[in-house]
């Protein structure tokens, strides 16, 4: 039985504290990169608790400290089928959709749209993607929804403190909302919402984490979670690979291990300065998630895609007299095509989260 569980993936296991309104957790402290041993041969994981289900099978092994390879680790069907047992949350009925797509201010400027139009058909996008004989029959008429929040990142979901969270709860000054939102509540059309207002945005109890609560008690429980962030959080990553690694941590520590995920990197947008540094910063949040494995990454910024978008003014809202007005929000021309040339890493991402 010890070998049985021990050849299970380390990186699945994560404390509950995301799925019970229970004391969380407290914050893990990373180490610094230089203290991080080298990544050719090894990684550093910090010490996690084993879920009450395998303890009870382990009464030896209260916590582990491994090192772990730093490929990201292959899970075989009976090893998914045991933690998406043990580890699922219960979903409450009708509370939350199958896809969930998680964003910035982009998805509330339009992409929200674009992102449900093409996952909601993920089956049919991604059929010239998927092994022959194999498919994603839980993507199958699957309920799509995107919600996007005003000038946030990962680091403004996991946080538990009022300042943090603060882009995410507090009541927008000007507007009175703070999201956009897309397919929540089964409402197709886009609805500008106040997170924290209304039966589908209750992220902001105090002491917790904005993830914390979407994912208590079934309150929101994806087949498939999808993370589109980058621009907020980009001068934070291109600069300190530390922060990146911390970030993409406590974002693994807070989603139910049985919530499969990827994460998406935001459409490039007019400035090549801009672009510059969010590409910096793809680099470092992309080899975090690589470092802690579960979620497959989609690298948005690929020279190509770049290449098609930045400075092109037909992709963008212009004045008048042609000038780009918003430089940071591509319109729904230039988040389509970014999703037509990222296909193939989207619908490699979703089968491998997903696929039989």
């Amino acid at each position: 039985m010890l070998k049985k569980f021990l050849a299970i993936p380390v990186l699945a296991v994560q404390t509950l504290s995301a799925v019970a309104h229970t004391q969380p957790p407290a914050v893990q402290t990373l180490p610094t990169a230089a203290q991080l041993p080298p990544v050719e041969t090894q990684v550093w994981h910090p010490t996690v608790q084993i879920l009450p289900a395998i303890q009870a099978e382990l009464p030896l092994l209260p916590q582990v400290k491994v090192v772990l390879p730093i490929r990201k680790p292959v899970w075989s069907p009976e090893q998914r089928a045991f933690f998406a047992k043990v580890k699922r949350p219960v979903k409450r009925p009708g509370t939350g959709p199958d896809i969930l797509i998680l964003g910035d201010s982009q998805i509330s400027f339009g992409a929200g749209k674009i992102y449900n139009e093409f996952f909601s058909g993920i089956p049919n996008h991604c059929a010239s993607y998927i092994p022959a004989g194999r498919g994603i029959p839980a993507l199958h008429n699957a309920n799509t929804a995107a919600l996007g929040v005003r000038s946030t990142g990962l680091h403004s979901w996991v946080a538990r403190d009022e300042q943090t969270k603060a882009t995410i709860c507090e009541v927008d000054q000007k507007y009175g909302v703070n999201a956009g939102a897309y397919g929540v509540g089964g409402n197709p059309e886009r609805a500008f919402v106040q997170i924290g207002k209304g039966p589908h945005y209750q992220f902001c109890t105090p002491g917790r984490s904005p993830f914390e609560e979407l994912f208590a008690n079934g309150y929101y429980t994806p087949d498939l979670l999808v993370l589109a962030f980058l621009g907020n959080a980009s001068k934070r990553w291109a600069d300190n690979p530390d922060l990146a690694r911390r970030d993409v941590l406590q974002t693994l520590n807070q989603i139910p291990a049985g919530i499969p995920c990827m994460f998406m990197t935001t459409v490039p947008v007019h400035g090549a300065e801009v672009n510059a540094r969010r590409t910096r910063a793809q680099t470092n949040i992309k080899a975090a998630f690589d470092l802690y494995g579960r979620c497959d990454f989609v690298e948005g910024y690929t020279p190509e895609v770049v290449a098609e978008i930045e400075g092109n003014a037909k992709y963008f809202r212009r004045r008048d007299d042609g000038s780009v007005k918003d430089p940071f929000h591509p319109g729904p021309a230039a988040v389509r095509h970014f999703v037509t040339l990222n296909t193939p890493q989207i619908c490699r991402a979703v089968f491998n989260q997903l696929g039989q």
